[in-house]
């Protein structure tokens, strides 16, 4: 039997500058533990040094830039420990599930291995090399710093910082040496749990498991590879047992094993069985498959996965008009993958834990979203949150840790860690059926093409995206499909082609449109991966981020939170944007007025981006903006839930244009279309309501007919002559559109042609009515967004929506609750100007 000693905790740590005696001195058994602090594993240096008063938040103010020394230093971690008597004399390891990073490892003050890699694990045979009573585990561990201080840089990365910390080099989460959304924090200590196993027979090293389905969708087989190291001094006789709910019966397969590590396939067939979908698509049933190792009549080692039933693959069939389709099959059913692109919700990962993960997910699923896109410059997948993912269907595509940068492909000490690596990842994540898609890494391929990456023609990281991790994929878990990079195209066309593959379109906010989300209007992207809007956080992060004395636009600390993205252009794209679409200056507006209009315009731009794309499906088959989530609290960013968890402005905005039975009012040519968006698959059957409004008041055009939307279709509904707007003036009106179920609305959208500083604003009167559970929200004008909580900080069923003359605007409000009070509306605050 596998026997398994913990070894985290407390242990023990110091850090060493230029100024100390060599740190090695500190690591065998005899030294005096007053010159350590304590240090918790799993963990990271930081939030020791927090917890003990040496540093400071770095989320709060500029505290972040006063922690730079701690990643200069070198870090000794220490724990003494007293062997249990089972182990003396059985075969030995000592396992670390993650250290952060280049590590060299002692054992009673002999070293005994060394690792450089965050994202696999260590394990070292210390067999005969543990002592009767007291030992002593030492580490030297160090950010990777020195580690690649000699490494030349200028071939691999553009970026003017590079040589700072020559990350390419460093297998770790390349966003802690900085991204437009993070600062620099680069973590330090072990992360990962740590423990000592012992056996005098056999263990499982990993398990693969993976379903294949049927073409009729009617019986399934689950693969499962089981890797068994057997440390016997001759071979042994085993059974590997399968069980599984709705198995026809056990499987029980002999097997011999020998000495070392070796690989054994046994499969379980499933009859007739329930198969795991994408929300809104079915139900997410999961099964719990159990693989036990049996010698002699003794379970000596086993392992339990829970599996979800279904097939993935990627339709990229000919385009009708030109280029491909690009769109993701679960069960053979096409899907629209809904959703955002994930990041470490924390910058120091160590901290984040199994709550954070699932609340993060269910506010996902709260906004409508199935889909979920790890970015490739952070961590890989969580099993808390694969797990969460798996439970509420919600679909993965998951970048490999490669970003914006080359990487040493042509070292071959960095190719055989990241092989590695990525035979470790695809192994562990196998199971989970919300993982749909690999991605060798991210804008990589567009750097070769438009970003200057391909200087002197080298591509030192080529044959790793295209051979390497394709050929270790079809290896270790082929139920999945790989894509080299993202943005992608098929057919050598650049990989930011709208007409193939999957895209990044940054035209807006970092290209050529600049602020004007107006221009994703004509954007006909097939699978569209990347693009967002930058908007002000909530007033209650805003508030807990920055000190009062930094309570105010181009403050210290208000730059130094701020995305780097709005530096690139002066003035930064967030006040070109305010400029552009409001004619307004931060410096005309209250700390309160320009967060509040600022998130106004992001939950616009947003809405722009997720309803063109969902009009045009499977055309387009994905709305995936950047970004979902924050790794810290920032005063402009991309996301919709911010580091606080809280709910951003452009929240409610997104949650209502991923509904799964949706209304698009857009413009085409000389045409106002209205558009019916049905994810489910039944057929939903209403009514539209749609014509046109004037902001002052009144309905013009106004038309009701009874509706039938296909299932997991777009349907063009109706259609306006634009003159009939043009006559009225894109100043004074819009259109609208509404869905409605017995005469309650279930989705409204509205078309502006005017941008918000030209319209003649009425001021407006917003009537409350309780109805029971619900309150009713009436103006006699057009009203821009209506707020409830612009602070951010009260978790509402709904807020941050316009109200269109003479229609009520329903909500759930529980009826013991006091009636709401409208607290700012965009109309007003840009009237009170």
């Amino acid at each position: 039997m596998l026997s398994i000693f913990d070894l985290n905790g407390k242990w023990k740590a110091r850090g060493f500058g230029s100024r100390h005696i060599n740190p090695h001195a500190y690591l065998g058994p005899d030294v005096d533990e007053r010159l350590f602090n304590d240090a918790q594993v799993p963990g990271d240096i930081h939030l020791d040094l927090q917890e003990q008063g040496i540093v400071a938040d770095p989320n709060i103010g500029l505290n972040a830039l006063a922690q730079r020394w701690v990643e200069e230093q070198i870090w000794v971690y220490r724990r003494n420990f007293i062997v249990p008597d089972d182990a003396i004399g059985k075969h030995v390891w000592l396992v670390f599930e993650a250290i952060d990073l280049v590590a060299d490892i002692y054992l009673n003050g002999e070293r005994i291995g060394s690792h450089a890699n965050v994202f696999r694990p260590c394990r070292i045979d210390v067999t005969g090399k543990l002592k009767d009573g007291d030992n002593t585990l030492s580490l030297h561990i160090d950010s990777g710093l020195y580690c690649v201080a000699e490494k030349p840089s200028n071939d691999y990365n553009i970026s003017w910082d590079h040589k700072l910390h020559k990350r390419s080099w460093l297998r770790k989460p390349q966003c802690q040496f900085s991204w437009d959304w993070s600062p620099r924090l680069i973590n330090v200590g072990i992360p990962g749990n740590v423990r000592l196993e012992w056996t005098d027979s056999a263990r499982i090293d990993s398990v693969v498991m993976y379903p294949e389905l049927s073409d009729d969708l009617k019986s399934a087989t689950i693969s499962v590879r089981a890797f068994v190291d057997c440390v016997a001094d001759e071979p042994l006789g085993a059974i590997i047992r399968l069980r599984a709910p709705d198995a026809d019966e056990v499987v029980v397969q002999g097997v011999e094993l020998p000495v070392g590590l070796s690989r054994h396939d046994v499969s379980v067939t499933i009859p007739d069985p329930a198969l795991w979908w994408p929300k809104p698509y079915g139900d997410q049933p999961l099964y719990e498959v159990q693989c036990e190792l049996e010698i002699d009549g003794d379970v000596v080692d086993s392992a339990t996965r829970r599996v979800g039933i279904r097939s993935v693959k990627i339709n990229q069939s000919p385009h009708p008009v030109e280029g491909r389709y690009f769109i993701i099959e679960i069960n053979g059913t096409p899907i629209f993958a809904k959703g955002g692109n994930w990041v470490p919700p924390d910058t120091i990962y160590s901290s984040i834990d199994a709550d954070r993960y699932r609340k993060l997910v269910d506010l996902a699923v709260e906004a409508n979203f199935n889909c979920l896109r790890i970015w490739g410059g952070g961590l890989y997948a969580d099993p808390a949150f694969l797990d969460a993912c798996d439970e509420a269907g919600v679909m993965v595509w998951h970048d490999f840790i490669f970003a914006c940068s080359k990487y040493p492909g042509d070292d071959p000490e960095f190719l055989q860690n990241v092989r590695a690596e990525i035979e470790y990842q695809v192994k562990r994540l196998s199971p989970h059926p919300s993982l749909v898609v690999w991605c060798g890494n991210n804008e990589l391929e567009w750097a070769a093409w438009d970003w200057g990456y391909d200087r002197e023609h080298s591509h030192p990281d080529y044959a790793l995206y295209h051979l390497e991790i394709p050929r270790i994929i079809a290896r270790e878990d082929p139920s999945r499909p790989y894509w080299p990079s993202s943005p992608y195209s098929l057919d050598n066309i650049n990989p930011t082609s709208p007409i193939t593959g999957d895209q990044h379109p940054w035209h807006v906010s970092l290209g050529a449109s600049g602020t004007d989300f107006w221009k994703y209007r004509t954007d006909v992207s097939r699978f569209p991966n990347e693009g967002g809007v930058l908007g002000a956080s909530g007033l209650a992060t805003l508030y807990q981020a920055l000190p009062p004395e930094h309570r105010h636009v181009f403050s210290m600390a208000w730059e130094f939170h701020d995305n780097t993205c709005n530096f690139n252009s002066n003035p930064g794209i967030c006040y070109r944007a305010m400029k552009d679409w409001l004619d307004l200056t931060a410096d005309e507006l209250t700390f309160e007025e320009y967060a509040f209009l600022s998130g106004l315009l992001q939950a616009d731009g947003l809405r722009e981006y997720i309803v063109n794309f969902r009009r045009r499906m499977f055309s387009s088959a994905s709305a995936i903006f950047w970004m979902y989530n924050d790794t810290w609290p920032q005063s402009h960013g991309w996301t919709i839930v911010d580091y606080y968890l809280r709910r951003k402005l452009a929240y409610h905005p997104v949650r209502r244009a991923f509904a799964p039975i949706s209304v698009i009012a857009t413009v085409e040519e000389d045409k106002i279309l209205i558009f019916g968006v049905n994810d489910t698959s039944e057929p939903w059957q209403g009514d539209v309501r749609f014509g046109l409004f004037e902001f002052s008041g009144g309905l013009q055009n106004d038309r009701t007919h009874s509706v039938i939307l296909p299932a997991n279709t777009s349907t063009q509904l109706a259609e306006i002559a634009l003159e009939k707007l043009d006559l009225l003036g894109f100043e004074n009106a819009g259109a609208f559109a509404l869905l409605l179920k017995d005469g309650v609305t279930v989705s409204q959208d509205r078309l502006l042609m005017a941008r918000f500083k030209d319209i003649n604003w009425k001021a407006s009167t917003v009537a409350v009515a309780r109805r029971g559970d619900t309150i009713a929200l009436n103006s006699s004008s057009y009203v821009w967004g209506v707020c409830l909580d612009p602070e951010c900080d009260s978790p509402l069923s709904d807020d941050v929506f316009d109200l269109l003359p003479g229609i009520e605007y329903v909500m759930d409000w529980p009826a013991d609750k006091p009636l709401p009070e409208v607290k700012r509306t965009g109309t007003d605050t840009l009237l009170d100007r």
